[in-house]
């Protein structure tokens, strides 16, 4: 491909990291390097190394696309009143997005989790996850809905609960074995075990 001309700019970067998920779909992790994507697009690798640093900062800048993604439907549910209903839709929004995602987010998150940390913005996602839960389980158990409890405890047992819809490799997993359908009702039969869980007064 010729050598085009190329700038800093939102339209670079977006270009970039398109490249970056399809070569990820198409070649893995491994394989796809910062010449490989400059390759592509006709452009020095030089560019890509001056818009995200290195081949870590790429992949964290990708991983930051779809926790975005996942933060802004999970900020949907913000007025929903009951701490249950919040906790279902947010279950379902999570479930949601990894689906249309498709394969690139869990073959990614599979193969980094083969000697390598997971990518800086999925660790915040994580953790900006755990308050949330905190902050829901807290406004539950004052609403009447939940038992009394430890808020970080019971929010880290929660998102273990929730890991086959938490997690985009299970995800992808799943999605080998049952229907859109199927991991749907999965994932309400999960939340009802949840709200049983947390309601429960010994």
């Amino acid at each position: 491909m010729a050598r085009r001309s190329w700038h800093k700019s939102a339209d670079t970067r977006t270009e970039i990291l398109d490249e970056a998920e399809r070569q990820l779909q198409a070649v893995g992790y491994a394989d796809m390097t910062i010449g490989s994507i400059a390759k592509a697009l006709g452009m020095s690798p030089a560019n890509v190394f001056k818009n995200f640093g290195n081949k870590a900062g790429l992949i964290d800048a990708v991983a930051l696309r779809w926790v975005m993604e996942i933060d802004a439907a999970i900020d949907t549910t913000a007025d929903i009143p009951s701490a249950s209903r919040r906790l279902r839709a947010m279950a379902h929004l999570i479930l949601k997005t990894h689906l249309a995602r498709g394969e690139t987010p869990a073959r990614l998150a599979i193969m980094i989790g083969f000697g390598s940390t997971p990518p800086p913005s999925a660790l915040a996602f994580f953790h900006r996850l755990l308050h949330r839960l905190e902050r829901l389980i807290e406004e539950g158990i004052s609403a009447g809905e939940f038992a009394p409890c430890d808020g970080p405890v019971t929010a880290a047992a929660v998102c273990d609960c929730l890991i086959t819809i938490l997690d985009p490799a299970a995800v992808l997993r799943g999605r080998s074995i049952f229907t859109v359908e199927e991991m749907t009702g999965k994932c309400d039969h999960l939340i009802d075990f949840v709200i049983r869980g947390l309601g429960h007064r010994a």
